[in-house]
């Protein structure tokens, strides 16, 4: 869901009635998911220009999040989506108005279909395009317009002519409208579009050459207009940047992997088949000929290129479709294990590379894709020979495809079969890798390929890794049976591991924390994590909280803890109550009100007692009170005495920030707590950033108290203090009253570099003149 998102394009604009601005509401806030959606569909479908156009700008943004991590719960509503977009578009565009510009209902439209036109709008967007005015709606058509080109099967000559009147309309200041509509005929493979793009590669302005150029070397167009290309590179300046470096990019063309540098012995015919793959002539034939000669010759350069074409998304797949290269597998992997029976390369064969790029190409070619279970005894005798980094390391990806059998049938061959021994040899040889500080450094790799690949058989290795003295081979082989098909056997171990785990290993060691959440599932606590419960039934509540069956269950334990008396267990409780980790997660900010009474119980009485250790417990307090927004008359004095006990910069700062809340929302005018805080502004051996924190507490304090404080720091000699004192002042009626103190202030200051409160407080003062 996406939550205070308004609209691309329709900010400000009223929607006519009621229903659709209740919809509206819950898009902006939402409250759960299937209202919502509900929400979604009654703007998408209103008949409403405005209200479908929020709803398509919903869709956009809510897609677009997921390239961030998120998640677009109403990408299911594409096919809605499309039907709307495409009746917006036939439509008139949306004439220029007072909180909306000219075409904006296209706008929406053709930014909901940047991902999902299809080749049937062709007509739309060019019509669209041709009607456009402004700028954001030639940059919505151009994208849609690339997605249809490409999912078209054959090219829209009419929408490559409407692009390339946006190409070519000089009378566009910003280039880069020209140039997306440029990018945008990458997409179309005919005629038209090429000359298109070699016309661009003729004008006079360098981001059109280098856009023309780009476009050249797509779609099959660059073996007719390489030479072009390259005489039009060598013009631009040799620092020119994106995207003038991808066109550099392509005229060098793929090389290779590890063999960049390798020379093939002036050979004529190799250098023309290595030639054809980097720069191909558009012959399916010439271009499998190439392959074949390099992979069939008995130079170990070109026998590596041809192995590396074979493995790198930059080689065969220029040209061929995947089940034309798949087809290839059987003949490049039995080539592959001939080479693997040669000497490794010498390093000058590789420079870039250097000892073994012959068996590395091999090995990587292979993979773990290819193998058979027959292959256990000659990938082991690799893993025993190998003094390579380099083949260690592709060699046991291979092992993992030898020991990583899924067909039942093939397994039982494999471990009572002719390959039994060798399996098991190789198994051994992979376990060296773990055990064997020889070879270190291939532990993290050989522990995936035991634990994923071998199953249960695995399992009495990853625990005698558990039990090692290395932490990083230790969390790495917790983290392998902390996996789903492991967990349920090992989970009392585990827990036990992990509880007795030092910080240092916490904080540092790679998946630690992916152990942890694995075993224990939610969050430890927030300020008690190097805390355990010695107590079995505070620590099956403490489980309960991280793990929780059901929500009564899950309140029960958390009283638990809150009624148990022991500092440590009841700020666990705390910090799962406020945190949006803990309860909230599981059942949601409304199952808090529950245990609110008890929880601000717990809260109030820790912060009467002494800090503890790194104020733990006035932290967890603190945010709880903040947190429950249930204030009290005494939790003004019993925030001064927070104040002034706090030693730790993290309690103080959490603290005023609970501090600041509480004044915002009680309008409270408490003298202890507001002599407090200006005796904490005017230390100078605290933080700034805490001090001007404290001059916001006191600017949403009302009474004279606030205010000759706010004055009184006026008179602090750092300027960012001064001039937030100052901001305190600015509101009515104190504004009125400290006119001239203000003006001598504002007088004094610096015109440029002041801090940003000054510039408020000048704007206050002329606001008022």
């Amino acid at each position: 869901m996406v939550a205070g998102f308004h609209s691309f394009h329709w900010e400000g604009c009223e929607l006519p009635d009621a229903e659709l601005e209740q919809a509206h509401d819950e898009l902006m806030a939402p409250t759960e998911e299937q209202a919502y959606l509900r929400a979604f569909r009654t703007l998408l479908h209103s008949g409403n220009t405005i209200a479908a156009g929020i709803a398509l700008d919903h869709f956009q943004y809510s897609g677009a999040l997921t390239r961030f991590g998120g998640e677009s719960v109403v990408e299911r509503y594409g096919p809605d989506v499309l039907a709307v977009a495409r009746e917006l578009l036939r439509r008139p565009p949306t004439p220029e108005g007072e909180d909306t510009f000219a075409g904006a209902n296209h706008a929406s439209a053709l930014n909901a279909m940047m991902n999902i036109a299809e080749p049937a709008d062709v007509d739309l967007i060019a019509d669209a395009l041709a009607l456009a005015t402004n700028a954001n709606v030639r940059s919505a058509a151009c994208s849609a317009a690339a997605t249809a080109l490409d999912a078209a099967e054959t090219p829209s000559p009419r929408l490559v002519a409407a692009l390339g009147a946006v190409v070519f309309d000089e009378s566009l200041e910003d280039i880069r409208e020209r140039t997306e509509a440029l990018d945008a005929v990458f997409e179309a493979d005919d005629p038209e579009a090429t000359a298109l793009l070699v016309r661009a590669t003729e004008s006079g302005e360098r981001q059109m050459q280098v856009y023309g150029a780009l476009g050249l070397t797509t779609n099959g167009r660059f073996h007719d207009h390489r030479e072009h290309v390259e005489r039009l590179a060598a013009t631009w300046p040799q620092d020119a940047q994106y995207p003038a470096s991808l066109v550099r990019e392509a005229l060098t063309g793929f090389h290779s992997i590890y063999w960049l540098g390798a020379r093939l012995d002036g050979d004529p015919e190799l250098e023309r088949a290595h030639g054809e793959l980097m720069f191909p002539t558009g012959s399916e034939d010439a271009y499998h000929r190439a392959f074949r000669t390099l992979l069939h010759s008995g130079n170990p350069v070109a026998v590596g290129i041809a192995l590396d074409y074979f493995q790198s998304w930059q080689g065969l797949g220029n040209l061929l479709h995947e089940d034309e290269i798949e087809a290839y597998a059987p003949e490049v992997v039995a080539r592959a294990w001939e080479v693997l029976r040669d000497p490794p390369s010498p390093p000058e064969l590789s420079p870039r590379t250097g000892e073994a790029a012959n068996h590395i190409s091999a090995l990587n070619a292979i993979g773990a894709r290819w193998p058979q279970p027959s292959d256990a005894r000659p990938i082991a005798e690799v893993l025993e020979r190998a003094t390579s980094d380099g083949v260690r390391d592709k060699a046991l990806w291979v092992a993992y495809g030898v020991l990583d059998t899924d067909d039942a049938d093939e397994a039982d061959e494999a471990n009572v079969g002719d390959d039994g021994p060798d399996r098991e040899r190789l198994v051994d040889i992979v376990s060296r890798f773990v055990f064997d500080p020889s070879l270190s450094g291939h532990h993290e790799t050989a522990l995936r390929v035991l634990g994923e690949a071998l199953g249960p058989e695995a399992n009495p290795l990853l625990l005698r890794a558990l039990a090692g003295d290395d932490w990083d081979i230790h969390v790495q082989a917790a983290w392998r049976l902390s996996r789903p098909e492991r967990i349920d056997e090992h989970r009392e171990l585990l827990e036990e591991t992990v509880e007795g785990w030092p910080v240092e290993v916490m904080s540092s060691a790679h998946d630690a924390d992916l152990v942890r959440r694995a075993v224990f599932g939610g969050m430890h606590s927030v300020h008690w994590e190097d805390h355990r419960l010695a107590d079995p039934g505070l620590y099956r509540a403490h489980r309960e909280l991280r793990i929780p069956g059901d929500e009564d269950t899950y309140h029960r334990a958390l009283r638990t803890l809150l009624d148990s008396g022991q500092e440590v267990a009841v700020g666990i409780a705390l910090d799962h109550w406020y945190h949006d980790k803990g309860l909230e997660r599981h059942f949601g900010e409304q199952a808090r009100v529950i245990d609110t009474p008890q929880v601000l119980a717990r809260a109030r009485e820790a912060l009467r007692r002494a800090p503890s250790p790194a104020g733990a417990n006035h932290l967890s307090a603190l945010n709880a009170l903040r947190v429950a927004r249930s204030w009290e008359p005494g939790d003004a004095a019993l925030l001064a005495g927070v104040l002034r006990q706090a030693t730790d910069p993290e309690v103080r700062s959490c603290a005023l920030y609970t501090v600041s809340g509480f004044l915002y929302e009680t309008n409270t005018a408490d003298g202890e707590l507001i002599s407090t805080l200006g005796a904490l502004a005017r230390d100078e051996g605290l933080p700034v950033s805490q001090r001007t924190s404290a001059l916001g507490s006191l600017r949403d304090a009302p009474g004279d108290a606030a205010t000759e404080e706010l004055v009184r720091a006026t008179g602090c000699e750092d300027l960012e203090v001064q001039a937030t004192a100052a901001l305190g002042l600015t509101d009515e009626p104190r504004l009125a009253d400290h006119r001239p103190l203000l003006s001598r202030l504002v007088a004094r200051w610096p015109a440029e570099g002041a801090p940003w409160a000054a510039d408020f407080v000048r704007e206050a003062l002329d606001a008022q003149d």
